[in-house]
């Protein structure tokens, strides 16, 4: 029997890891290269020169753009040629539309979070209030996604977790080319601190309020950003 290189067990030596397939390595470059605005909108890509680029054969490209492709970051352009949609204002609008239905969801059913978490993540934010009211904004825009993940993960439906999941990266795309603004920042740590009141008192209709209020204003900031970059 063979034994598994060093690199695949995990810290306990308990049992072996899965290594990055072909198709998942190309996934998630071509991903990082999107969601980081180095493939530009609109640009014609070919299988042929992509797997040339890759080093590797057609099947696992495929399998990498497939994935992109339900994930909404890859479309089709042309014979087996695909290119990275182009960001809009109805894009803005379907992807935070998505995200408003799936996280007021989530909110409603988000029941067994657990109080320490609760604590924890009070402590993170007020400390990242405070340095977002100094002018640093960078603790409270990358503690982001992890915020909305503490309600969002004890949900108790999977399905909405996966499908929440898939938007990340266009969700990731959308923020990275609008950038993060002192308004907007500030507009969104009053709206975590609401979110976190209602956590932490336990209502869930509440929490599904500050949700829905929170998502709203988010895509009207985008939205206003992106009209003013357009015109």
């Amino acid at each position: 029997m063979s034994v598994p290189p060093w690199e695949s067990l995990d810290l306990g030596g308990r049992a072996p890891k899965k290594a990055p397939s072909l198709a998942d390595q190309a996934y998630a470059t071509l991903k990082q290269w999107i969601v980081g605005g180095d493939l530009a909108a609109g640009v014609a890509l070919s299988e042929n020169d992509l797997a040339r680029r890759f080093s590797i054969s057609r099947s696992p490209l495929r399998e990498a753009v497939r994935r992109l492709q339900d994930e909404g970051l890859l479309e089709p352009s042309g014979p087996r040629g695909f290119s990275v949609p182009p960001l809009s204002v109805e894009l803005v609008r379907d992807v935070y539309g998505v995200r408003r239905a799936l996280e007021t969801a989530a909110a409603e059913t988000a029941v067994a979070i657990p109080r320490d978490a609760i604590a924890d993540m009070r402590e993170r934010l007020d400390d990242q209030v405070v340095q977002a009211r100094k002018g640093d904004l960078a603790p409270f825009n990358e503690n982001d996604f992890a915020f909305h993940d503490l309600f969002v993960a004890h949900c108790g439906n999977r399905l909405l977790i996966t499908h929440l999941d898939r938007l990340r990266g266009s969700l990731r795309r959308i923020i990275n080319y609008a950038g993060r603004f002192t308004e907007h920042t500030m507009a969104s740590c009053e709206e975590h601190l609401a979110i976190m009141a209602a956590m932490e008192s336990g209502s869930t209709a509440e929490l599904r309020h500050t949700v829905d209020v929170h998502i709203r204003g988010v895509t009207e900031r985008l939205v206003a950003t992106f009209e003013a970059k357009v015109g």
